[in-house]
């Protein structure tokens, strides 16, 4: 629901998460308001569980490649060693290359993407391009990064369209200018302003 949408419900009643209904129409609008947030804030909570899940779950699975491609190169290294075939043992400067981008890939992704949730897909290229140095699945899992932050930024400009935008709380509806004793009372009798009495100490909120 975009706040275009919205006749009786102000960013000001947003803020401060109360709404008081004194007719149907705004009854109508109220409960449509809070459906929207409900659906809103279940799906915008979803992409950022997934997104970060992601991005915490890739730092292990690249050490464990690293781990698991220095295992294997050092056994092909004994091999090709035995063999006479010198050519084939993996350089001082690979060895250097692999550690030099797996530190600057988990000094960079670590402080701006992880600690300082930083979304934006040219900062994830920049922080993820080391990882590219280690292993195969680091250049699978920089191309992943920066997919993944695109569909984020996508999907989270579209949700600062909304109305209710970044929290979608759902509003607190009250009747407390009305005659009816609780929202399931409203009805077009049971609405009206009241001119000579104002609220009391003992009226409820809904």
């Amino acid at each position: 629901m975009k706040p275009s949408e919205l006749t009786y419900i102000t960013q000001d009643i947003i803020d401060k998460g109360t709404f008081n209904v004194t007719s149907p129409e705004m009854m109508d609008e109220a409960r449509r308001y809070n459906m929207d947030v409900v659906t809103n804030a279940a799906k915008r909570s979803r992409m950022v569980f997934l997104t970060g899940l992601w991005l915490i779950v890739q730092i292990p699975m690249l050490i464990a490649s690293v781990c698991l491609y220095l295992a294997v190169e050092t056994i092909s290294d004994k091999f090709a060693f035995s063999a006479g075939d010198f050519g084939a043992i993996m350089s001082y400067a690979r060895i250097g290359a692999l550690f030099l981008g797996l530190i600057a890939y988990l000094g960079l992704f670590g402080y701006y993407i992880i600690f300082r949730f930083q979304r934006d897909p040219k900062i994830m290229f920049l922080c993820s391009a080391p990882a590219m140095l280690t292993t195969p699945l680091g250049i699978l899992i920089t191309m992943i990064n920066v997919a993944a932050a695109y569909i984020y930024e996508h999907k989270e400009e579209k949700f600062s369209e909304e109305a209710g935008y970044p929290a979608f709380v759902r509003l607190n509806v009250t009747t407390v200018e009305s005659d009816a004793h609780s929202v399931l009372d409203l009805t077009y009798d049971s609405i009206k302003e009241r001119t000579k009495h104002r609220r009391s100490e003992g009226d409820d909120f809904l």
